[in-house]
């Protein structure tokens, strides 16, 4: 809307000292732009760095029965059935416990037989479900 209302002045009287008078709110708008794109990448980091639990080393064992996730904060077994779609990505495996919510698997921690191993229990047992 202000940059509208700019061009418009702009293009109207572009010698007026209405345009002028619009410089603060075109950089307040430059700021807020830079905020709004800005806040979910530095609130993402903050939370990573305040959370013990997202920096220790998670061991995995994958089986029939679902995701086995062992760290030194936590021991979990998750069934296939937890999970409504999964997705793979050139780095990442994410699998999806509802459409707006995933759990990240780097596909480092697999060697190339573990990796296809684990593609077919996905296809086997995570079914999209929309």
């Amino acid at each position: 809307m202000v940059l509208a209302t700019g061009v418009i002045l702009l293009i109207l009287a572009p010698h007026s000292d209405a345009f002028r008078n619009l410089n603060p709110l075109y950089i307040l708008f430059i700021l807020w732009t830079i905020i709004f794109w800005a806040s979910p990448y530095r609130s993402a980091r903050s939370q990573f760095r305040g959370s013990p639990s997202a920096k220790a080393h998670i061991t995995l064992d994958v089986t029939d029965a679902g995701l086995h996730f062992r760290s030194q904060h936590t021991d979990s077994k998750v069934g296939w059935s937890a999970y409504v779609k999964w997705l793979e990505e050139k780095a990442i495996f994410a699998l999806f416990p509802n459409p707006k919510v995933f759990i990240v698997i780097p596909k480092r921690a697999f060697t190339a037989d573990q990796m296809s191993e684990f593609r077919e229990l996905l296809r086997e047992h995570v079914k999209p479900q929309y």
